[in-house]
């Protein structure tokens, strides 16, 4: 079979890049698209050993391993590789899976298998039409999640006093504390400013509760560490439903926000 690089290349660029997505979305870790793109690009250079002999199976399990870790360290950096790299190598073993489940079943044309490496004999033209199609089904998918969501209420309860907060629900909030997977919601400080007053600053009151620590938030403005924790309670009121939802959240102060706590749209719905 003829194996075309420019096939070859640009279609191990989109499937590294979208394992790439998943192993962020499944460790909630932010990913940079730059750096994703080019953590992409070199697991889709490490698809030229398909044109090497065919290799032990060992040394291709290897390959693996060094390659994946080369992805993570390109796209995420040094903090945290070892679980990045092998949730990657989790999600890229479940890929393969299903593509040979696939071809086991459907024994298409014009697949080729080498040194543990895919390659499917597709056409550029048909390769680009799909990436196209692909993105521009992401796009609207992306605009019909961005739609206005419906306003709600925050009601948290700290030290047995309740606390009626207003809140804005944001499409663009998707922090989560990174060992629990929670959501996170972002209340000001003057908003709490009765509960705040006994203690000597912010990160002190949160100290005093459970789950307390201090959650890296990435913005356009930069980062910044903000003290959270888990309240005594927490619930959301969607004006829409006027139904008050119990939350599992945990609960971050900032005084760059003023009046309405901040919380993910997910919860509002």
């Amino acid at each position: 079979m003829t194996v075309y690089l420019d096939v070859l290349l640009l279609s191990n660029l989109w499937a590294d890049y979208a394992l790439l997505l998943a192993c962020a979305r499944l460790t909630h870790t932010p990913m940079n698209r730059r750096r994703g793109l080019l953590g992409a690009a070199v697991g889709a250079v490490s698809a030229l050993t398909v044109l090497l002999p065919p290799l032990p199976l060992p040394v291709c399990f290897l390959l693996r391993i060094l390659t994946a870790a080369a992805v993570c360290l390109t796209a995420f950096g040094r903090r945290r590789l070892l679980r990045q790299t092998a949730v990657f190598l989790a999600v890229s073993l479940f890929f393969c899976g299903v593509l040979y489940a696939f071809s086991a079943v459907c024994r298409p044309a014009g697949w080729y298998l080498c040194n543990t490496v895919i390659y499917a004999d597709l056409s550029l033209l048909t390769l680009l039409l799909g990436t196209a199609a692909a993105s521009g089904i992401s796009v609207l998918w992306a605009r019909r999640s961005a739609s206005a969501p419906p306003g709600c209420r925050l009601h948290l309860r700290l030290g047995g006093r309740d606390y009626l907060l207003p809140a804005i629900a944001d499409t663009g909030c998707t922090l989560c504390d990174a060992f629990t997977g929670k959501p996170v919601i972002v209340c000001p400080v003057k908003a709490l400013a009765d509960w705040l007053k006994q203690y000597p600053d912010p990160e002190t009151a949160a100290a005093s509760c459970k789950g307390f620590r201090m959650l890296p938030v990435r913005t356009v403005a930069g980062t910044a560490l903000l003290p959270a924790f888990r309240p005594d309670c927490a619930a959301v009121i969607s004006e829409t439903q006027r139904a008050e939802r119990p939350a599992d959240v945990l609960i971050a102060l900032s005084a760059d926000i003023q009046t309405q706590a901040v919380v993910p749209a997910s919860l509002c719905t």
